[in-house]
């Protein structure tokens, strides 16, 4: 039985963004948790050898078990898909962040472990600040607020769906933009 003062342990799940820093996985006692596509997106060949040391590091990390690459369900995959409507980051987000997002979620309801999803992505810690998701940006500071935007034409005002960022407008033709809409402290 764990005392009440105790804590519990701790599982980090990194965003590309925080192995790209260059971290060195002694510096954390806890485990370090990411997605197979956190890890192809270092690999692109076009940073390959730029990031040579940072993908060493990477596979010494998963031999030693301090990393562990996982896929999250596609029941949390369409949970992040579909709160990412509701706040307007949907289009903000990659695939891999959705999917980043989602593997945090399921460690969140499947293990007792606190999660903190480590990301310096501001629409990434908006959609974890709607799911009460642990998040901490590295080397910089994290947003203060959540925000929810909308997707309008900057020309004749119509507001769109939240998916429909980047796409032009039916009326005018002008690419859609996206603004704040309301915050919330977090």
């Amino acid at each position: 039985m764990i005392a009440q003062n105790q804590k519990k342990n701790s599982i980090l799940v990194f965003d590309t963004n925080i192995f790209l820093t260059g971290i060195d996985f002694n510096f954390f006692k806890e485990t370090i948790v990411s997605t197979p596509a956190i890890i192809n997106e270092i690999k692109v060949k076009k940073y390959k050898d730029q990031n040579r040391n940072i993908l060493q590091r990477i596979e010494i990390a998963i031999e030693l078990e301090k990393l562990i690459i996982k896929n999250p369900t596609e029941y949390y995959i369409k949970l992040v898909e579909e709160k990412s409507k509701i706040t307007g980051d949907i289009n903000a987000l990659s695939k891999t962040d959705v999917e980043l997002i989602a593997l945090a979620l399921e460690l969140m309801s499947t293990t007792d472990n606190e999660i903190v999803l480590y990301t310096n992505d501001y629409s990434m810690e908006n959609l974890c600040s709607e799911f009460n998701l642990k998040f901490k940006a590295l080397f910089k500071n994290g947003i203060k607020s959540k925000i929810y935007f909308e997707v309008f034409c900057p020309y004749c005002k119509t507001i769109y769906k939240p998916e429909d960022l980047n796409a032009n407008c039916e009326r005018c033709g002008l690419k859609l933009k996206r603004r704040l809409l309301k915050k919330e402290k977090i």
